[in-house]
């Protein structure tokens, strides 16, 4: 399969591949992987059955809670979809399946999505969707069903730094990570990283001068240059590993020492594993993280 979306949960690890519209579960090793949601098929169909049973369509990201229910971004079928741990049955929690916008102070069919990709627990009894063909980023409270927007004004470009998140355009936010303090967006189109306060609900800078290019190694993350992220996660020591797809790279930024290094892939001289158009990415302390290579149809572990 093409790997894009990789989660850990306790004693486990999530992929999803997209082409065959499915997600496998292994051991938190990344090994003896087997099929548990999804039938191969593509379409969206099955809910109320077994995940097993079901279809769904270029599935890009898989969130597990504490239970080990699953959330999952069904990106071309444009809904957010749950299996519940014990039953192991499929539900849609949000979206009708057909592509809009829509959504604040609404529930279940009553929202529309444009091709989502990312989803994050926020840990605050949250489910935050990275709503990408919309330029949004949405909140659905699990216990009511109900959909608030919190960044993304459906325009296409740059935040302002420092400015209101809910009032902000975002370009193509892509993959979500979040910490107790800060919402973590990778925007693809807008090739940079931004962060969200959670407590003052504004954005602010991270990294890429939103330029496409391959730049910056060694020196300040702001300066740096990205092509097309679509992916991030947080290691134990609060740096971000950023998934720079189109450059074929892993990309770690270090706010304490305002620099930015590539660990993994890049140009094919400085590396024995090179990367063609990696997607999600994964991370455990004392593990280190896994990412999905996916247009070599395989997934690797690094340090």
């Amino acid at each position: 399969g093409n790997p894009f979306g990789i989660e850990f949960s306790e004693d486990s690890v999530w992929i999803t591949s997209v082409d065959d519209h499915c997600i496998y579960r292994g051991k938190s090793n990344g090994k003896k992987l087997r099929r548990v949601v999804g039938n191969g098929l593509i379409g969206y169909s099955g809910d109320g059955g077994l995940a097993l049973e079901a279809t769904f369509n270029w599935p890009h990201e898989v969130r597990a809670d504490n239970a080990g229910n699953l959330y999952i971004a069904d990106t071309r079928n444009h809904v957010i979809r749950h299996v519940d741990a014990e039953s192991g049955i499929v539900t849609t929690l949000a979206g009708n399946g057909q592509p809009g916008m829509a959504g604040d102070g609404k529930r279940g069919s009553e929202i529309q999505f444009n091709q989502p990709h990312s989803v994050v627990l926020d840990g605050e009894g949250g489910l935050l969707i990275a709503d990408t063909g919309n330029h949004r980023i949405c909140k659905l409270d699990l216990e009511s069903g109900v959909l608030q927007t919190i960044s993304g004004t459906g325009e296409k470009r740059l935040p302002v730094d420092g400015g209101s998140s809910l009032n902000s355009a975002l370009a193509g936010p892509r993959s979500l990570a979040v910490d107790k303090n800060f919402i973590w967006i990778a925007l693809r189109e807008g090739n940079s990283i931004w962060r969200i306060n959670r407590k003052t609900n504004t954005i602010h800078h991270v990294a890429g001068t939103g330029k496409k290019g391959y730049t910056g190694d060694g020196g300040s993350p702001k300066q740096a240059t990205f092509k097309g992220p679509k992916g991030l996660v947080l290691d134990h020591l609060g740096r971000i590993l950023v998934v720079d797809t189109e450059n074929h790279a892993v990309r770690r930024i270090d706010q304490s020492l305002n620099r930015v290094d590539t660990v993994l892939g890049g140009s094919e001289s400085n590396t024995s594993y090179p990367l063609k158009r990696p997607h999600g990415i994964a991370y455990r302390k004392g593990f280190g993280y896994l990412v999905a290579d996916s247009e070599h149809h395989r997934v690797l572990q690094g340090n």
